[in-house]
């Protein structure tokens, strides 16, 4: 089966688009939730902490997945809250600006 092949395969699954929007919330929840950690500790001055830009690349490449099977989460596919949410995790990719050009 060719490149043809497997893009028509992809389509013709059904995609649960319920599914995937309470993934991307879920994704900006464990971002603010970090964050106000850091901030709750006093540590949000200290410069890039290595855990939030684990986070973020966590984040950054379960979002590239999903953008590959159903393209940008747009508020008509996934809703506006998880539409939104996709952008926070997009700025938040700041250590992988080839994922923010997209």
């Amino acid at each position: 089966m060719g490149t043809y092949g497997m893009k028509e395969k992809k389509i013709n699954q059904k995609i649960d688009y319920k599914s995937i929007a309470k993934q991307i919330i879920e994704l900006k929840n464990a971002d603010l939730t970090l964050r106000s950690k850091h901030i709750q500790n006093h540590e949000n001055n200290s410069g890039y902490i290595a855990e939030m830009e684990q986070l973020h690349n966590k984040n950054a490449s379960i979002l590239n997945g999903i953008i590959d099977t159903i393209g940008y989460p747009t508020t008509d596919k996934v809703g506006k809250t998880a539409s939104e949410a996709s952008w926070l995790i997009i700025q938040h990719a700041i250590g992988q600006p080839e994922f923010i050009k997209q």
